[in-house]
């Protein structure tokens, strides 16, 4: 790039005419760097030496500038142009730039209807059993919801005298943690005897899920169960 380029220093630095050609430019370039070149220093110290590097770069920069501007206009900044170069120039027709090829876009119309006719026609000659194959009754299984895994009666009410293990697990949850026949649950537990809920405690720093009703668990044996709960009691 030649802009922002002091040209005057160029001429200064390599001591040119104004109607100097790159002939010349070149000769002070080689003759100004070897006059200046780092090497070339008596004093070795770093602080002469970066000086007198940094001004070799500089040099260097003019330089280049200065060739580039010549490739350009066919000569130096401080050189008239000739005649010969303004009519080359004006000959020579400007050069514009090939616009990229524009991409085709593919036709994905009709790819997509040949797929949804062979789709078609693969269903249609599908060889379905009709013996084993009921649409009618999946269909129904599907609508149908699913059903539990326990059909347990009074199970959203909560804790039942006789209440088997697997039905307080779904009810109160999972306990804390197991002393013996007790579940515990925090400061409240669950006890249980021969598998049911014989009974428990419910804190009210961790109460537990308790149905309203005072009926035991249907089918369980209830003269061996306690009548009233530990939740009954004044602790």
């Amino acid at each position: 790039m030649v802009q922002g380029v002091d040209f005057l220093r160029l001429y200064r630095e390599f001591q040119l005419e104004p109607g100097a050609g790159i002939d010349d430019l070149k000769l002070a370039y080689r003759r100004r760097v070897a006059r200046v070149h780092p090497d070339r220093l008596s004093a070795k110290d770093p602080i002469s030496q970066h000086l007198a590097t940094e001004h070799l770069q500089n040099l260097t920069r003019l330089y280049e500038a200065g060739l580039q501007f010549h490739r350009q206009h066919g000569r130096l900044p401080g050189a008239l142009p000739s005649a010969a170069s303004e009519q080359s120039a004006a000959r020579t027709p400007p050069v514009f730039a090939a616009a990229p090829p524009r991409r085709r876009r593919r036709r994905l119309g009709p790819a997509i209807v040949v797929a949804g006719f062979g789709l078609t026609a693969l269903l249609a000659f599908w060889p379905f059993d009709e013996d084993t194959t009921d649409v009618e009754s999946v269909v129904a299984a599907r609508r149908e919801p699913a059903t539990p895994a326990f059909e347990v009666p009074g199970q959203s009410e909560g804790l039942r005298l006789g209440m088997p293990e697997q039905v307080v697990i779904e009810v109160i949850g999972a306990p804390m943690a197991r002393e013996g026949d007790r579940w515990l649950y925090g400061p409240s537990w669950i006890r249980f005897e021969g598998g049911h809920v014989a009974e428990w405690y419910s804190s009210p720093l961790h109460t537990l899920r308790i149905s309203p009703h005072r009926e035991p668990w249907p089918g369980t044996a209830v003269p061996a169960l306690q009548s009233a709960t530990a939740a009954d009691r004044l602790d």
